[in-house]
C-alpha cells in the first residue's frame, strides 16, 4: 500500500485507495488473516529451506520423477508444458523447470501469490533473509529455543532453477473457473496435483478440468491426501458450502470414467510442514521422593 504524499501509479489508485480505506476502518488485522500470515511463513520452510528439503523430497522429489519418466524423450526446443495448480510458494513449480519442462503455476491464494512473486522476483543471494516458522506454534515444540529457531530462506536462488526465459509462468485466478474456459482445452501434456485435489468443493469438478486441458495422450500425476477442507466447514461458517468427499477407491472409479488409465499407483508417506526438528518423543518418569515440593 502506497501511503499518503507517495506517487502512485495510475493503474494502482483504486486499489490503493481501496486498501487505505480498509485500513482506517479496520485498525487490527482479523484473526483469520493472522493465521493465513502464519500459514505463510510455515510454508516458507517447506518450499525455501533446507529444513523443507526432507518433505519436498517426499512430494516434490517423486512428482518430479514420475514427470520425468512419462514426459521423456521430448525435444529440448519443445518442451513438454505442465500446469500445477494449488502452486503455493512455486517451488514445485521451478523444480519441474529445472528438468527442462515448460511450466505453469495456477494459484487463487492472495498471500501465496504475494509471498512467492516477492522470493521469485527480488531474491539477490540465498540464504538473504531469515524467517521463524514456529514462533506462534505453542504445541509440540522441544524446546522454547527451539520454538523460536530462525530458519534462513531460500535454500537456493530461485533463477538457478530456470533453465531459460520463457519455460515459467504464474497464472493468478481460481483453478476451476480459469482452466474451464475452452481457450484452455488440450493445451497441456501433463498436470501435476501435489496437495491439491482436497481442496475441491466437488472433486468430480477438479477431474472433468484436469481431463480438459490435457492433451490427448497427457498425463496426471497426483500426490496427496483426501482430507476434504470443506467437509467440516458448516461447523464455523455461517452458511453452508458445498464439499463432496469421495473414497480413494471412487476417485479411481470416476478416473476411469473420465479416460484416464492408472499406469501407477503407490502408498507413500509425505509429511505437510512439519517441525522435523521434534515430531515425538518417547520418555519414561520415576516420582523422585527426596523431592515433594511444590511446582511453582
Amino acid at each position: 500500500m502506497y501511503h499518503e504524499g507517495e506517487a502512485v501509479p495510475e493503474h494502482l489508485s483504486v486499489a490503493n485507495s481501496a486498501a487505505q480505506e480498509h485500513a482506517r476502518r479496520h485498525k487490527h488485522a482479523h484473526p483469520g488473516d493472522m493465521e493465513k500470515v502464519r500459514y505463510v511463513f510455515k510454508n516458507l520452510m517447506r518450499d525455501w529451506s533446507q529444513d523443507g528439503a526432507p518433505e519436498r523430497t517426499q512430494s516434490y522429489g517423486r512428482i518430479c520423477q514420475e514427470a520425468q519418466k512419462q514426459l521423456a524423450g521430448r525435444n529440448a526446443d519443445d518442451p513438454a508444458r505442465i500446469l500445477v495448480p494449488g502452486a503455493g510458494l512455486g517451488r514445485l513449480c521451478l523444480e519441474l523447470t529445472n528438468q527442462g519442462f515448460e511450466v505453469q503455476g495456477n494459484e487463487f491464494s492472495y498471500y501465496m501469490l504475494l509471498t512467492s512473486s516477492f522470493i521469485l522476483n527480488n531474491t539477490e543471494r540465498a540464504e538473504q533473509w531469515t524467517v521463524f516458522p514456529w514462533m506462534h506454534s505453542n504445541c509440540n515444540q522441544k524446546s522454547i529455543a527451539d520454538q523460536l529457531r530462525g530458519v534462513p530462506i531460500p535454500d537456493v536462488h530461485p533463477a538457478a532453477l530456470v533453465q531459460r526465459p520463457g519455460l515459467l509462468s504464474m497464472c493468478a485466478g481460481d483453478f476451476v473457473e480459469v482452466y474451464s474456459a475452452q481457450d484452455q482445452a488440450a493445451s497441456f501434456d501433463c498436470v501435476a496435483t501435489c496437495f491439491f485435489l482436497d481442496t475441491a468443493h466437488n472433486i468430480l469438478q477438479y477431474m472433468q478440468i484436469i481431463r480438459h486441458i490435457l492433451k490427448d495422450g497427457g498425463c496426471w500425476i497426483n500426490l496427496g491426501p483426501l482430507l476434504f477442507h470443506w467437509a467440516d466447514a458448516h461447523t464455523y461458517l455461517p452458511e453452508k458450502e458445498l464439499s463432496i468427499e469421495l473414497s480413494l477407491e471412487e476417485v479411481e472409479a470416476a478416473a476411469k470414467q473420465l479416460g484416464f488409465k492408472t499406469i501407477k499407483r503407490e502408498m507413500v508417506s509425505a509429511a505437510y510442514m512439519t517441525n522435523l526438528s521434534y515430531s515425538s518423543a518417547v520418555g519414561s518418569f520415576k516420582q523422585d521422593t527426596g523431592n515433594n515440593g511444590p511446582i511453582a
